[in-house]
């Protein structure tokens, strides 16, 4: 059976783990769940885990010949290690080239098929670039040049000359002048923050959203839609980011109950830009990548604007998906760019025994996000509308 390796920073081995491990071995492949700490590179081996009889199993093998390598594992610390990698197989990403939030906006708004979706974007250098963003706009968003899943984000408006709220998760304050530049001073300066102009994404009950499209490779080596869902900021004042409280709600319904006549013609441009924009980000690159997460915001006119692209995006939501696009598109690395023949084992009874375990998977997976967007379309949700808007009213005048 042929190896392929699965590289995360996680000690214990994932759900998406497990799930691609059952579906590839049914494609005749057998996943190697390592971490960088795992590979020995004077052997040129790896120390990791396979899925055997539904338990995760210590094994020494070689380096698998394709690696399916998480982002976040190209940290300093992981440099002699990740390098070696580069070198000795092939990587999913190898994070070459690697485009920067402001150089995807300024590049993509000189681009006339995208620069419709381009929100103003700069490197904040000093508070007056702050400050003239705010004189432009009124409301703007500071970021993180390399931000992680949302963390880090705040939203500024300027309510006159010398007032200012600033908000920061699901807190809000206010500051005059000097406070706004000690505020600079104390959380931005010479942390490569990136300034944007403030986009209205938020539903009738006041709370951030935002739709995240989220692509990968499938069995053809061309770019798929697994999913698209809409995230919604449930109380926040910020940012519509489930991995802070925030939740998720099917697209379709959420669209048809919040733009009407025009949910159909966003739909259809949502599943447009999964595979415009993927192909982009390559060209831009120059290399190959696997997975992108793109965010995408919607103002209260039907307006589309890209937010951000993410190459580690999170898979909770579309586990089962990505394991199945993933699982084909190792089997078409291996034999089209690697032209290594992949032989599906022939036993009926180890076959079986996957489809129940991918099926109770699947299962489990679909009853979470069926009890969620049950929460989120409820009678009671919508009503609670007035609640939220109400609480963040008070948090405002505190």
């Amino acid at each position: 059976m042929q190896e392929i390796g699965m590289l995360t920073n996680f000690n214990k081995p994932t759900e998406l783990a497990k799930m691609t491990s059952l579906v590839a071995k049914a494609y005749g492949m057998e996943l190697i769940y390592m971490r960088p700490k795992d590979i020995n590179i004077e052997e040129k081996k790896v120390y990791g885990k396979v899925l055997v009889n539904n338990k995760w199993m210590d094994k020494t093998t070689d380096i698998p010949p394709f690696i399916d390598a998480a982002p976040y594992c190209f940290m300093r610390k992981n440099k002699e290690k990740m390098d070696f990698l580069r070198k000795t197989t092939f990587l999913s990403d190898n994070r070459r080239n690697v485009v920067t939030k402001e150089m995807l906006q300024n590049t993509l708004s000189k681009d006339e098929q995208f620069s419709h979706l381009m929100i103003p974007t700069h490197k904040i250098k000093s508070f007056q670039d702050m400050d003239s963003y705010l004189h432009d706009y009124q409301k703007i968003v500071l970021k993180p040049g390399k931000g992680l899943r949302g963390k880090g984000i705040y939203i500024i408006e300027k309510k006159d000359n010398d007032l200012f709220t600033i908000g920061f998760n699901k807190e809000k304050w206010d500051a005059d002048v000097n406070a706004l530049e000690e505020f600079f001073d104390n959380t931005v300066r010479g942390k490569n923050y990136i300034l944007q102009k403030y986009v209205t994404s938020r539903t009738p009950q006041g709370d951030p959203f935002d739709c995240r499209v989220h692509v990968e490779k499938d069995g053809t080596g061309k770019w798929a839609v697994a999913k698209i869902y809409v995230r919604i900021g449930i109380g926040q004042s910020v940012i519509s980011n489930v991995n802070q409280g925030g939740g998720i709600s099917d697209p379709k319904e959420f669209l048809k109950a919040n733009f009407n006549r025009q949910h159909e013609e966003i739909y259809q441009n949502l599943l447009k830009l999964g595979t415009q924009i993927p192909k982009k980000m390559e060209q831009l690159r120059g290399t190959h990548i696997m997975s992108l997460g793109l965010d995408i915001g919607i103002d209260t006119n039907g307006k589309l604007y890209l937010f951000e692209v993410n190459d580690g995006p999170s898979t909770k939501a579309v586990i089962s998906e990505v394991a199945f696009l993933r699982s084909n598109y190792y089997l078409y690395v291996l034999e089209n760019r690697l032209n290594r023949k992949v032989k599906v084992k022939d036993s009926t009874d180890e076959l079986e025994n996957n489809q129940k375990e991918i099926r109770e998977l699947k299962e489990m997976i679909a009853e979470k996000e069926k009890q969620l967007n049950s929460i989120l379309n409820s009678k009671s949700w919508k009503l609670t509308g007035v609640m939220r808007k109400a609480r963040r009213k008070m948090t405002k005048k505190k």
